[in-house]
């Protein structure tokens, strides 16, 4: 039996609707345009959608950004690399180890398989996130992983279980006569895996990809915290000002008029740092759509 809205209901309920996606829009719509406004107009604090003077001089700019006071010239597209690198490292960790994990507890027959799988899934109700910031900061000092890769097995290892949970619940659709087929026909564990468990897939590793890839592109706290070297920080520091922070605090020379300067043009130039540095995921995302709602769905309801 199905329930019937009245017609107040659903004008209600559009009203409600319309009213939270221009709430949702409208600031992006003048983050756009404020990238395309002159400084002049956006320190004078104007407000309009339609920039009275449509220019690409702070997409120039960003472009032309370098790590101003650091020993060797940074520039943003160095920033922009750092990004890919530890968001690709990131990515290829989740999906290798989080798929390998949900395969072995799914199909796997081994001693304590149950109580690991239970164990594993009981970090879901922990919050540790700011209980493990510091012993994770003085192992990775400890090592010496104050460094790009360092950043990213801090982010593979601080994943959820919910990854396994969801990749579990994927694993249980696909037949488990095709394990019997592969074992008839001479295939190993590690073939089986990567010639059909993988290909089959693809819906919930995209899930993964795309949820990480997202994720870490926008990291802040994290590279704030365990990465040392500046010249290797990924993009979201650049955006935030810390390069500029930490470039003023290096030049004793620096007065409080030039790093006001400095700083007035850093908050001009935030809106087309916001938009070029999201390009990437509005690039990547559409592609990934189609297996990113198949595998949401599948993973969520066969869990």
């Amino acid at each position: 039996m199905t329930m019937r809205m009245s017609a107040r209901a659903k004008f209600f309920l559009y009203l409600f609707l319309i009213f939270m996606v221009i709430l949702t829009v409208i600031p992006l719509l003048y983050t756009v345009s404020a990238s395309f406004k002159t400084n002049m107009e956006i320190a004078t604090g104007g407000i309009n959608l339609i920039p009275k003077t449509f220019t690409f001089d702070n997409y120039k700019t960003v472009w032309g950004m370098s790590g101003t006071g650091i020993a060797s010239k940074v520039t943003y597209t160095d920033y922009t690399i750092n990004s890919i690198k530890v968001s690709l490292m990131t990515v290829v960790l989740v999906v290798l180890f989080t798929s390998m994990s949900a395969y072995c507890f799914q199909r796997g027959n081994f001693p304590g398989r149950k109580f690991l799988y239970w164990l594993f899934m009981a970090t879901m109700f922990i919050g540790a996130g700011t209980v493990t910031m510091f012993p994770l900061l003085r192992i990775t000092t400890k090592l010496g992983l104050n460094n790009l890769p360092g950043l990213a097995l801090v982010q593979f290892g601080t994943a959820g279980a919910s990854d396994l949970f969801l990749t579990m619940g994927y694993l249980k659709t696909i037949s488990k006569e095709l394990d019997d087929a592969a074992k008839i026909d001479g295939c190993s564990d590690a073939r089986y895996f990567v010639s059909i468990v993988i290909p089959l897939s693809k819906a919930v590793i995209s899930v993964l990809a795309l949820y990480y890839a997202v994720g870490h592109w926008n990291s802040y706290m994290d590279a704030l915290l365990y990465m040392l070297d500046t010249k290797k920080y990924p993009l979201q520091l650049l955006i935030r000002g810390i390069l500029l922070k930490n470039a003023t605090a290096q030049m004793d020379n620096m007065t409080e008029e030039m790093y006001q300067q400095m700083k007035n043009m850093a908050d001009l130039l935030k809106y087309a740092l916001i938009i070029v540095s999201s390009l990437p995921v509005l690039i990547i995302y559409p592609f990934a759509k189609k297996y990113f709602m198949k595998g949401v769905m599948i993973g969520a309801v066969k869990g």
